[in-house]
């Protein structure tokens, strides 16, 4: 385990223990997160290095690396990711310019593979062996295991999304700086994250399944995102909830919780946690951030 003394984004030595909670998926282990007193990032503090992350992804639950669709709960996963990808896609569209697009955790490819379909010139990194040779085999994509951005030159892409990605990074600092290097001025960055403020995350506080411990490192409200983004150059342009994202969210609380998914109240967490969000009484489960690089 690493233990740090810095905060990943401003370097500050000071920080507050927020939260304990543990690895329901896999290890059951117990974690921390603590709280950056300067710019009030949370972060899970001691972390398994970069070596040892790999043994806590394998899980049933993490099922975007795969195109499993047994069960009822996988099913309704992977029926949800279709309409979610067009939703993505169409988000793009939307907002960039076809150009040349980085998906950053492209896992199985559906993403990009869209993506590619409307002309954009895509590159994707997915560190998982298993889901970046379904995206090659069946898409013909191609898809980078070296993580490293730093493989890229200045000013490479149009676009660049990273969705549930940024909460999985080592090295939260010089990934931001360089994304914001490799981008094109005036160029759209999409970042989807889970949301701790959220309904859901204070109704299930520890149980809460978008802490997802130890593989989630660090952890975002709407405040530290968009505060880390701006000092880097990048504006703030639309901020959007990922509505299913709550009762997928719910289902898997429920079941650390109390030992089933329980769907109905799964469910009514999740719809409330929507009512709240769009009442701006709190705000989304998860959040889509799409910022344009100025320089």
């Amino acid at each position: 385990m690493i233990n740090l003394k810095n905060c990943p984004n401003c370097k500050s030595i000071e920080n507050d223990q927020f939260l304990t909670s543990k690895d329901y998926s896999t290890s059951k282990e117990i974690f921390n997160i603590v709280k950056c007193k300067n710019c009030e990032l949370l972060f899970t503090n001691p972390r398994p290095s970069e070596n040892e992350i790999g043994k806590y992804y394998l899980s049933n639950n993490y099922i975007s690396h795969t195109n499993n669709n047994k069960g009822f709960f996988n099913f309704m996963y992977q029926t949800v990711r279709k309409y979610a990808i067009e939703s993505k896609t169409k988000l793009l569209l939307k907002h960039s310019i076809i150009g040349h697009h980085l998906d950053i955790g492209s896992g199985t490819g559906e993403y990009l593979n869209s993506c590619s379909k409307e002309g954009y010139k895509c590159i994707g990194i997915e560190p998982s062996k298993i889901a970046r040779e379904q995206a090659e085999n069946n898409f013909n994509l191609m898809i980078k295991e070296n993580i490293d951005l730093k493989q890229f030159s200045n000013d490479t892409f149009d676009s660049i999304s990273m969705w549930h990605v940024l909460e999985h990074v080592y090295k939260l600092d010089e990934t931001i700086k360089n994304l914001s290097r490799i981008i094109n001025n005036n160029g759209t960055l999409i970042i989807a994250v889970p949301n701790y403020m959220s309904f859901d995350a204070k109704f299930y506080k520890k149980y809460w399944a978008a802490w997802d411990l130890p593989i989630h490192l660090n952890h975002f409200s709407p405040k530290t995102i968009i505060n880390i983004f701006e000092k880097n150059n990048f504006k703030l342009k639309k901020k959007k909830g990922m509505i299913f994202d709550s009762f997928y969210v719910s289902l898997l609380s429920n079941q650390y919780k109390n030992g089933r998914k329980q769907y109905l109240k799964g469910f009514l967490i999740g719809l409330l946690s929507n009512i709240s969000a769009f009442f701006k009484i709190s705000d989304y489960s998860s959040i889509i951030y799409i910022f344009k690089r100025e320089k």
